[in-house]
Protein backbone atom coordinates (compact mmCIF):
# COMPACT_ATOMS: atom_id res chain seq x y z
CA UNK A 1 0.00 0.00 0.00
CA UNK A 2 1.44 3.38 -1.05
CA UNK A 3 0.78 6.17 1.45
CA UNK A 4 -0.09 9.50 -0.18
CA UNK A 5 -1.52 10.92 3.07
CA UNK A 6 1.65 12.00 4.85
CA UNK A 7 0.21 15.41 5.76
CA UNK A 8 -2.23 13.52 7.97
CA UNK A 9 0.45 11.60 9.86
CA UNK A 10 3.73 9.80 9.33
CA UNK A 11 5.12 6.50 10.49
CA UNK A 12 7.39 6.79 13.51
CA UNK A 13 10.99 6.27 12.45
CA UNK A 14 13.08 3.39 13.76
CA UNK A 15 15.44 5.83 15.48
CA UNK A 16 12.61 7.73 17.15
CA UNK A 17 11.01 4.46 18.25
CA UNK A 18 14.31 3.21 19.67
CA UNK A 19 14.68 6.46 21.59
CA UNK A 20 11.12 6.15 22.88
CA UNK A 21 11.58 2.58 24.06
CA UNK A 22 14.91 3.28 25.73
CA UNK A 23 13.55 6.37 27.51
CA UNK A 24 10.56 4.36 28.73
CA UNK A 25 12.94 2.42 30.99
CA UNK A 26 13.73 5.71 32.75
CA UNK A 27 10.24 5.94 34.22
CA UNK A 28 10.87 8.26 37.17
CA UNK A 29 8.74 11.33 37.77
CA UNK A 30 10.78 14.43 36.85
CA UNK A 31 9.13 16.37 39.65
CA UNK A 32 10.57 14.07 42.33
CA UNK A 33 13.76 15.06 44.15
CA UNK A 34 15.84 11.87 44.21
CA UNK A 35 18.74 11.35 41.82
CA UNK A 36 17.04 9.20 39.17
CA UNK A 37 14.18 11.68 38.87
CA UNK A 38 16.56 14.62 38.65
CA UNK A 39 18.28 12.88 35.74
CA UNK A 40 14.92 12.65 33.93
CA UNK A 41 14.38 16.36 34.59
CA UNK A 42 17.84 17.09 33.18
CA UNK A 43 17.03 15.20 29.98
CA UNK A 44 13.80 17.15 29.52
CA UNK A 45 15.55 20.47 30.02
CA UNK A 46 18.24 19.38 27.58
CA UNK A 47 15.59 18.63 24.98
CA UNK A 48 13.92 21.99 25.63
CA UNK A 49 17.19 23.82 25.08
CA UNK A 50 17.74 21.83 21.88
CA UNK A 51 14.35 22.92 20.51
CA UNK A 52 15.13 26.58 21.16
CA UNK A 53 18.52 26.23 19.42
CA UNK A 54 17.14 24.17 16.53
CA UNK A 55 14.43 26.70 15.70
CA UNK A 56 16.64 29.70 16.57
CA UNK A 57 14.31 31.15 19.16
CA UNK A 58 14.71 34.58 20.67
CA UNK A 59 16.80 35.08 23.84
CA UNK A 60 14.79 34.11 26.95
CA UNK A 61 12.22 32.26 24.84
CA UNK A 62 11.21 28.68 25.56
CA UNK A 63 9.24 25.68 24.37
CA UNK A 64 6.69 23.89 26.49
CA UNK A 65 5.79 20.29 25.75
CA UNK A 66 2.11 19.53 25.29
CA UNK A 67 -0.10 16.56 24.45
CA UNK A 68 -0.66 17.68 20.85
CA UNK A 69 -0.56 20.61 18.46
CA UNK A 70 -4.29 20.96 19.07
CA UNK A 71 -3.62 21.59 22.75
CA UNK A 72 -0.86 24.06 21.90
CA UNK A 73 -3.11 26.02 19.54
CA UNK A 74 -5.99 26.06 22.00
CA UNK A 75 -3.66 27.20 24.77
CA UNK A 76 -2.48 30.18 22.73
CA UNK A 77 -6.01 31.32 21.94
CA UNK A 78 -7.23 30.89 25.52
CA UNK A 79 -4.22 32.82 26.76
CA UNK A 80 -4.77 35.74 24.40
CA UNK A 81 -8.48 36.08 23.62
CA UNK A 82 -9.52 37.63 26.90
CA UNK A 83 -11.34 40.93 26.25
CA UNK A 84 -14.53 41.61 24.34
CA UNK A 85 -13.52 45.20 23.60
CA UNK A 86 -10.52 44.04 21.54
CA UNK A 87 -10.21 42.57 18.05
CA UNK A 88 -8.70 39.21 17.08
CA UNK A 89 -7.70 38.37 13.50
CA UNK A 90 -7.68 34.71 12.46
CA UNK A 91 -7.01 33.52 8.92
CA UNK A 92 -9.92 31.63 7.38
CA UNK A 93 -7.49 28.88 6.38
CA UNK A 94 -6.49 27.81 9.88
CA UNK A 95 -6.37 24.21 11.06
CA UNK A 96 -9.55 23.26 12.90
CA UNK A 97 -7.78 23.43 16.29
CA UNK A 98 -7.41 27.19 15.76
CA UNK A 99 -10.51 27.84 13.67
CA UNK A 100 -12.98 26.01 15.92
CA UNK A 101 -11.54 27.57 19.07
CA UNK A 102 -11.76 31.03 17.48
CA UNK A 103 -15.30 30.29 16.32
CA UNK A 104 -16.18 29.35 19.91
CA UNK A 105 -14.92 32.70 21.16
CA UNK A 106 -16.84 34.51 18.42
CA UNK A 107 -20.03 32.76 19.51
CA UNK A 108 -19.35 33.98 23.05
CA UNK A 109 -19.34 37.56 21.81
CA UNK A 110 -15.64 38.25 21.27
CA UNK A 111 -14.72 40.34 18.23
CA UNK A 112 -13.10 37.58 16.18
CA UNK A 113 -12.61 38.34 12.47
CA UNK A 114 -11.79 35.58 9.98
CA UNK A 115 -9.52 37.02 7.29
CA UNK A 116 -10.30 35.70 3.76
CA UNK A 117 -7.95 33.66 1.59
CA UNK A 118 -6.20 33.87 -1.75
CA UNK A 119 -7.09 31.33 -4.44
CA UNK A 120 -4.38 28.89 -3.25
CA UNK A 121 -5.52 28.89 0.39
CA UNK A 122 -2.99 31.39 1.74
CA UNK A 123 -4.17 34.42 3.71
CA UNK A 124 -5.07 37.54 1.72
CA UNK A 125 -2.50 40.09 2.89
CA UNK A 126 -4.48 43.08 1.62
CA UNK A 127 -7.53 41.91 3.57
CA UNK A 128 -5.39 41.38 6.66
CA UNK A 129 -3.98 44.89 6.39
CA UNK A 130 -7.47 46.38 6.00
CA UNK A 131 -8.55 44.77 9.28
CA UNK A 132 -5.71 46.30 11.29
CA UNK A 133 -6.84 49.04 13.65
CA UNK A 134 -6.16 50.24 17.18
CA UNK A 135 -8.36 47.51 18.72
CA UNK A 136 -6.39 44.55 17.26
CA UNK A 137 -4.37 42.67 19.88
CA UNK A 138 -3.90 39.20 18.38
CA UNK A 139 -3.29 37.67 14.94
CA UNK A 140 -3.04 33.96 14.03
CA UNK A 141 -1.95 32.80 10.56
CA UNK A 142 -0.95 29.23 9.72
CA UNK A 143 2.55 28.90 8.24
CA UNK A 144 1.76 26.14 5.71
CA UNK A 145 -1.85 25.26 4.91
CA UNK A 146 -2.70 21.71 5.92
CA UNK A 147 -5.29 21.63 3.12
CA UNK A 148 -3.47 23.09 0.11
CA UNK A 149 0.16 23.52 1.15
CA UNK A 150 -0.06 27.31 0.65
CA UNK A 151 2.94 28.98 2.30
CA UNK A 152 2.13 32.14 4.21
CA UNK A 153 4.98 34.66 4.48
CA UNK A 154 5.03 34.82 8.27
CA UNK A 155 7.97 37.23 8.35
CA UNK A 156 6.06 39.67 6.12
CA UNK A 157 2.94 39.20 8.25
CA UNK A 158 4.72 39.94 11.53
CA UNK A 159 6.44 42.95 9.95
CA UNK A 160 3.08 44.25 8.75
CA UNK A 161 1.28 43.62 12.02
CA UNK A 162 3.99 44.76 14.41
CA UNK A 163 4.81 47.69 12.13
CA UNK A 164 1.25 48.83 12.79
CA UNK A 165 1.49 48.11 16.53
CA UNK A 166 4.48 46.33 18.06
CA UNK A 167 2.33 45.06 20.93
CA UNK A 168 0.04 42.91 18.76
CA UNK A 169 0.63 39.24 19.52
CA UNK A 170 1.31 37.00 16.50
CA UNK A 171 0.84 33.23 16.51
CA UNK A 172 1.55 30.77 13.72
CA UNK A 173 0.67 27.10 13.47
CA UNK A 174 3.86 25.60 12.04
CA UNK A 175 2.85 21.95 12.12
CA UNK A 176 2.99 21.48 8.33
CA UNK A 177 6.05 23.72 7.94
CA UNK A 178 8.50 21.72 10.07
CA UNK A 179 10.59 19.50 7.85
CA UNK A 180 9.37 21.34 4.75
CA UNK A 181 10.84 24.83 5.28
CA UNK A 182 13.87 26.29 7.02
CA UNK A 183 12.50 27.86 10.18
CA UNK A 184 14.18 30.68 12.11
CA UNK A 185 11.77 31.85 14.79
CA UNK A 186 13.76 34.95 15.62
CA UNK A 187 13.56 36.05 11.99
CA UNK A 188 9.87 35.13 11.72
CA UNK A 189 9.22 37.43 14.67
CA UNK A 190 6.30 35.44 16.07
CA UNK A 191 5.30 35.36 19.71
CA UNK A 192 4.01 31.78 19.52
CA UNK A 193 4.70 28.87 17.15
CA UNK A 194 3.09 25.43 17.25
CA UNK A 195 4.79 22.18 16.21
CA UNK A 196 3.98 18.46 16.33
CA UNK A 197 6.03 15.26 16.35
CA UNK A 198 3.86 12.85 14.36
CA UNK A 199 4.12 14.91 11.16
CA UNK A 200 7.90 14.36 11.04
CA UNK A 201 8.18 10.64 11.87
CA UNK A 202 7.93 11.15 15.60
CA UNK A 203 5.35 9.67 17.99
CA UNK A 204 1.74 10.77 18.34
CA UNK A 205 0.58 12.43 21.52
CA UNK A 206 3.37 14.99 21.80
CA UNK A 207 3.41 18.58 20.63
CA UNK A 208 5.38 21.66 21.56
CA UNK A 209 4.67 25.36 21.76
CA UNK A 210 7.25 28.10 21.27
CA UNK A 211 6.70 31.03 23.63
CA UNK A 212 8.80 34.12 23.00
CA UNK A 213 7.96 35.77 26.34
CA UNK A 214 6.98 33.12 28.92
CA UNK A 215 6.03 35.66 31.58
CA UNK A 216 3.12 36.84 29.38
CA UNK A 217 1.61 33.39 28.79
CA UNK A 218 -1.48 32.36 30.76
CA UNK A 219 -1.75 28.58 31.28
CA UNK A 220 -4.66 26.57 29.94
CA UNK A 221 -3.91 23.54 32.15
CA UNK A 222 -3.35 23.93 35.90
CA UNK A 223 -2.10 21.42 38.45
CA UNK A 224 1.34 20.58 39.76
CA UNK A 225 3.16 23.44 38.07
CA UNK A 226 5.20 21.40 35.60
CA UNK A 227 6.71 23.06 32.49
CA UNK A 228 7.65 26.17 34.49
CA UNK A 229 4.04 26.47 35.59
CA UNK A 230 2.93 27.01 31.98
CA UNK A 231 1.47 23.55 31.37
CA UNK A 232 0.82 21.27 34.30
CA UNK A 233 0.90 17.49 34.00
CA UNK A 234 3.73 14.98 34.39
CA UNK A 235 6.05 15.31 31.39
CA UNK A 236 6.18 12.49 28.84
CA UNK A 237 9.94 11.85 28.70
CA UNK A 238 9.87 9.07 26.04
CA UNK A 239 7.75 11.15 23.66
CA UNK A 240 9.79 14.31 24.25
CA UNK A 241 13.09 12.58 23.52
CA UNK A 242 11.63 10.75 20.50
CA UNK A 243 10.39 14.12 19.20
CA UNK A 244 13.93 15.46 19.59
CA UNK A 245 15.33 12.46 17.69
CA UNK A 246 12.83 12.99 14.88
CA UNK A 247 13.88 16.64 14.58
CA UNK A 248 17.55 15.71 14.52
CA UNK A 249 16.96 13.54 11.44
CA UNK A 250 14.55 15.73 9.48
CA UNK A 251 15.63 16.21 5.87
CA UNK A 252 14.13 18.93 3.69
CA UNK A 253 13.00 17.35 0.42
CA UNK A 254 11.79 18.98 -2.79
CA UNK A 255 8.77 17.08 -4.15
CA UNK A 256 8.16 19.37 -7.13
CA UNK A 257 8.85 16.53 -9.58
CA UNK A 258 6.30 14.37 -7.75
CA UNK A 259 3.61 17.02 -8.12
CA UNK A 260 4.41 17.50 -11.79
CA UNK A 261 4.25 13.76 -12.43
CA UNK A 262 0.71 13.59 -11.08
CA UNK A 263 -0.44 16.62 -13.07
CA UNK A 264 1.13 15.29 -16.28
CA UNK A 265 -0.83 12.06 -15.92
CA UNK A 266 -4.22 13.64 -15.20
CA UNK A 267 -6.85 14.01 -17.89
CA UNK A 268 -10.05 14.13 -15.82
CA UNK A 269 -11.82 17.47 -15.31
CA UNK A 270 -10.13 18.98 -12.26
CA UNK A 271 -8.84 22.12 -10.56
CA UNK A 272 -5.41 22.11 -8.91
CA UNK A 273 -5.58 24.46 -5.94
CA UNK A 274 -1.92 24.01 -4.97
CA UNK A 275 0.07 26.41 -7.15
CA UNK A 276 3.81 27.17 -7.32
CA UNK A 277 3.54 29.22 -4.11
CA UNK A 278 2.62 26.09 -2.15
CA UNK A 279 4.83 23.60 -0.33
CA UNK A 280 5.95 20.86 -2.69
CA UNK A 281 4.81 17.97 -0.49
CA UNK A 282 1.06 18.70 -0.72
CA UNK A 283 -1.20 18.87 -3.75
CA UNK A 284 -4.92 19.60 -3.49
CA UNK A 285 -7.05 18.51 -6.45
CA UNK A 286 -10.77 19.03 -6.99
CA UNK A 287 -12.66 16.89 -9.51
CA UNK A 288 -15.95 18.12 -10.90
CA UNK A 289 -19.11 16.24 -10.05
CA UNK A 290 -17.62 13.43 -7.95
CA UNK A 291 -17.39 12.49 -4.28
CA UNK A 292 -13.82 12.68 -2.98
CA UNK A 293 -14.54 10.08 -0.31
CA UNK A 294 -15.67 7.57 -2.94
CA UNK A 295 -12.56 8.26 -5.00
CA UNK A 296 -10.53 7.67 -1.84
CA UNK A 297 -12.08 4.22 -1.36
CA UNK A 298 -11.69 3.24 -5.03
CA UNK A 299 -7.98 4.11 -4.88
CA UNK A 300 -7.53 2.26 -1.60
CA UNK A 301 -8.66 -0.89 -3.39
CA UNK A 302 -5.96 -0.18 -5.99
CA UNK A 303 -3.24 0.14 -3.34
CA UNK A 304 -3.15 3.92 -2.84
CA UNK A 305 -3.95 5.77 0.39
CA UNK A 306 -5.01 9.38 -0.20
CA UNK A 307 -6.88 11.99 1.82
CA UNK A 308 -9.90 14.17 1.17
CA UNK A 309 -8.34 16.98 3.16
CA UNK A 310 -7.28 17.35 6.76
CA UNK A 311 -7.95 14.17 8.74
CA UNK A 312 -9.14 16.39 11.59
CA UNK A 313 -12.00 17.52 9.34
CA UNK A 314 -12.83 14.11 7.86
CA UNK A 315 -16.27 13.99 9.51
CA UNK A 316 -17.30 17.39 8.14
CA UNK A 317 -19.90 17.38 5.36
CA UNK A 318 -17.90 19.85 3.29
CA UNK A 319 -14.28 20.99 3.28
CA UNK A 320 -14.32 24.42 4.92
CA UNK A 321 -11.14 25.70 3.28
CA UNK A 322 -11.63 24.25 -0.19
CA UNK A 323 -15.20 25.56 -0.35
CA UNK A 324 -13.74 29.09 -0.26
CA UNK A 325 -11.45 28.42 -3.23
CA UNK A 326 -13.28 26.53 -5.98
CA UNK A 327 -16.76 26.46 -7.58
CA UNK A 328 -19.43 24.54 -5.67
CA UNK A 329 -19.55 21.60 -8.10
CA UNK A 330 -15.86 20.90 -7.48
CA UNK A 331 -15.84 21.08 -3.65
CA UNK A 332 -17.12 17.58 -2.89
CA UNK A 333 -14.57 16.13 -5.31
CA UNK A 334 -11.59 17.43 -3.31
CA UNK A 335 -8.69 15.09 -2.60
CA UNK A 336 -5.36 15.85 -0.92
CA UNK A 337 -2.18 14.05 -1.88
CA UNK A 338 0.89 14.43 0.33
CA UNK A 339 4.26 12.83 -0.20
CA UNK A 340 6.90 11.14 1.91
CA UNK A 341 10.41 9.88 1.13
CA UNK A 342 9.14 6.39 0.28
CA UNK A 343 7.11 7.74 -2.67
CA UNK A 344 8.83 7.85 -6.09
CA UNK A 345 8.10 10.07 -9.08
CA UNK A 346 6.93 6.97 -10.96
CA UNK A 347 4.52 6.17 -8.12
CA UNK A 348 3.05 9.64 -8.59
CA UNK A 349 2.61 9.21 -12.32
CA UNK A 350 0.86 5.89 -11.72
CA UNK A 351 -1.38 7.49 -9.11
CA UNK A 352 -2.35 10.17 -11.61
CA UNK A 353 -3.47 7.51 -14.06
CA UNK A 354 -5.31 5.66 -11.28
CA UNK A 355 -7.12 8.90 -10.41
CA UNK A 356 -8.30 9.19 -14.01
CA UNK A 357 -9.72 5.68 -13.86
CA UNK A 358 -11.33 6.24 -10.47
CA UNK A 359 -13.10 9.40 -11.65
CA UNK A 360 -14.18 7.66 -14.85
CA UNK A 361 -15.55 4.69 -12.87
CA UNK A 362 -17.44 7.00 -10.50
CA UNK A 363 -19.05 8.91 -13.36
CA UNK A 364 -20.02 5.71 -15.18
CA UNK A 365 -21.72 4.31 -12.10
CA UNK A 366 -23.50 7.57 -11.25
CA UNK A 367 -24.07 8.66 -14.90
CA UNK A 368 -22.49 12.05 -14.21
Amino acid sequence: MLNFDNASTTKISKLALETYNKASENFYNPSALYGAALEVKKQIEGARAFFVRYFKGKPNSTFIFTGSATESNNAVLYSNITRKDKKYLISAGEHSSVYEAAKHFKELGYNVVFVPLNKNGGVNMAALERELDESVVFVSVIHVSNETGAINDINAITNLVKGYNKNIIVHSDGVQAVGKLEINLKDLGVDYYTISAHKINGPKGIGALYIAEPNKFKPLIFGGGQEMGLRSGTENLPAILAFKTALEHVKLTDFSAHKQAILSALSADYICVSDEQCASNIISLCFKGVQGETIEHILENEGYLIGTGSACNSKAKQNRVISQLVPKDYVEGAVRLSFGPEISVEDCFNLGRALNEAVKLYREKTKR
